[in-house]
């Protein structure tokens, strides 16, 4: 099949969210987002006649970024089983908005958490073989169970080691999400825990997330001025000690980002890509964390998924291409290519 909007909406409506006739759907969108809205909207209803769409640039809401949830969004929210976000960023909304919306859903539904998803994402990593990368997730997932220690080096300079914590867990994304309670980004393919330990440096060359990507998408190049990070590890946790930039704007804002409270500077998650389908980084964190390399988050460590016993309003994810990775001594990954003999 061709792998066009509709096809990779249709995967996501009947592979990844598996919606039924029983079910109740919500989407929610934003101008730029509101084709992809419509389009899973559109395959939800050849199952279901329950389904209810919000646009949240719609004058009634108050402008971007929202300050708080609508009320009328969040009684939508206690009437669904499934639920889509597909609007974009807006910078403060993770706190005011997508948090609380995430906190809401998981109680009752499946969600699919889609921030940011353009076009070529619902035709490039939506169109993928999800069993294949069901597969590929779960084998990963398997090697990194038992894993002390994990060091990850780059052409660019990335150099770290991470340890882990046996009451950490491991979580694995395969993009089938069939469960209430479970969530999960699409496109997905990753294992992704909360590091023990951390330390080392970062020379983040790939994608930088959240607002922060939207601001600067297409107006830097991360291959040639790069974000170099320092962590250091300490009694409390692995934080930052110092940032680098050549791009002063870029700087100021990921140290605003980062400072913005205590653990906003905290490693609070490291996560492996599975999703070998895809052929390029994009710069869109929502795919290119799923691209077979390692990606870095500071900030929260999805705690109620992981285990890990502190938290933060704020969460990050920084990319690194062409990644190399040994499992306790074990090479896994060299510049960014699974080892064959491992994963076939």
């Amino acid at each position: 099949m061709e792998c066009t909007l509709e096809h990779g909406a249709h995967i996501a409506v009947t592979k990844c969210m598996k919606v039924q006739k029983k079910d109740s759907v919500l989407i929610v969108a934003d101008n730029k987002s509101k084709d992809i809205g419509m389009a899973i909207r559109q395959k939800s209803l050849e199952i279901t006649d329950k389904v209810r769409f919000f646009n949240l640039d719609l004058p009634a809401y108050g402008g971007r970024p929202l300050k708080s949830m609508p009320e009328s969004l969040k009684e939508a929210i206690t009437k669904a089983s499934v639920t889509f976000f597909v609007a974009g960023p807006a910078e403060g909304e993770l706190e005011t908005l997508r948090g609380p919306f995430l906190q809401l859903c998981v109680q009752k539904a499946r969600h699919a958490h889609m921030v940011g998803v353009d076009n070529k994402i619902m035709t490039t990593g939506m169109c993928v073989d999800y069993d294949k990368v069901a597969k590929i997730t779960d084998r990963l997932y398997n090697l990194l169970i038992n894993t002390r220690e994990i060091k990850v080096t780059s052409p660019a300079g990335t150099d770290f080691t991470a340890t882990f914590d046996s009451g950490m867990k491991w979580i694995p994304c395969s993009g089938i999400i069939d469960k209430v309670g479970e969530w999960d980004n699409l496109p997905s393919g990753e294992v992704f825990t909360a590091p023990k330990t951390f330390r080392g440096r970062l020379v983040i060359d790939g994608t930088i997330g959240d607002w922060i990507e939207v601001k600067y998408s297409g107006k830097v190049k991360y291959q040639e001025t790069p974000l170099i990070i320092d962590v250091e590890d300490e009694m409390g946790g692995s934080f930052i000690k110092n940032i680098e930039c050549k791009h002063a704007d870029l700087l100021a804002d990921f140290k605003s980002y980062v400072g913005s409270e205590p653990n906003a500077s905290r490693v609070g998650e490291i996560g492996l890509g599975t999703n070998v389908f895809l052929k390029d980084i994009i710069d869109n964190i929502l795919q290119d964390e799923k691209f077979p390399t390692v990606h870095i988050a500071f900030g929260d460590p999805y705690h109620e998924k992981t285990g890990a016993t502190w938290a933060s309003d704020y969460h990050i994810d920084l990319l690194m291409r062409k990644c190399s990775i040994w499992l306790d001594g074990r090479q896994i990954m060299d510049k960014g290519k699974y080892i064959k003999e491992i994963f076939g």
